[in-house]
């Protein structure tokens, strides 16, 4: 497959055949819809990291916005989620791009980290999952925080 994200990333069938290449080798229902479930959001949060505005900068705190709820929402599932397959819930942290990175650039590194591990086709726990979503959500943040334009009251 191409290294670049939008050779793989917005084809559905490529998409779809990576999904479903994340099933458990011993399928139940349960954990097939988990797992379906769980990598169809990777596969949403890995589009708007990657996604483009067309050089709109105006568009970019939206989609900073929009990557932030979207890993917060998956985060609050997966505690539910791994409790409905029997896995037991200890979320693994990320090894998080160097806080002096922009945030833009920190989406961008874990956003490779988590196609990456979307590309395996292995079964990856979902606490692993979990801690690299926290780290996009976190990294979109600092993006989002850094193009804002926002004065807090009584600072220079």
């Amino acid at each position: 497959m191409d290294d670049d994200p939008r050779g793989w990333l917005f084809d559905p069938q490529t998409t779809s055949a990576l999904v479903l290449a994340h099933r458990p080798a011993e399928p139940s229902a349960v954990r097939c819809v988990v797992s379906d479930v769980v990598w169809q959001d990777v596969v949403r949060l890995l589009r708007w990291a990657t996604a483009g505005t067309g050089g709109a900068t105006e568009l970019e705190s939206g989609r900073w916005w929009r990557l932030a709820a979207g890993c917060a929402d998956l985060l609050r599932r997966l505690p539910r989620l791994s409790d409905e397959v029997g896995d037991p819930w200890r979320p693994v942290t990320a090894v998080d791009a160097p806080p002096e990175d922009a945030g833009a650039a920190r989406v961008a590194t874990t956003a490779r980290r988590l196609g990456g591990l979307l590309r395996s086709g292995e079964p990856v726990p979902l606490q692993v999952v979990a801690g690299e979503v926290d780290a996009l959500g976190a990294a979109a943040v600092s993006a989002l925080v850094e193009q804002s334009s926002w004065v807090v009251p009584g600072l220079p």
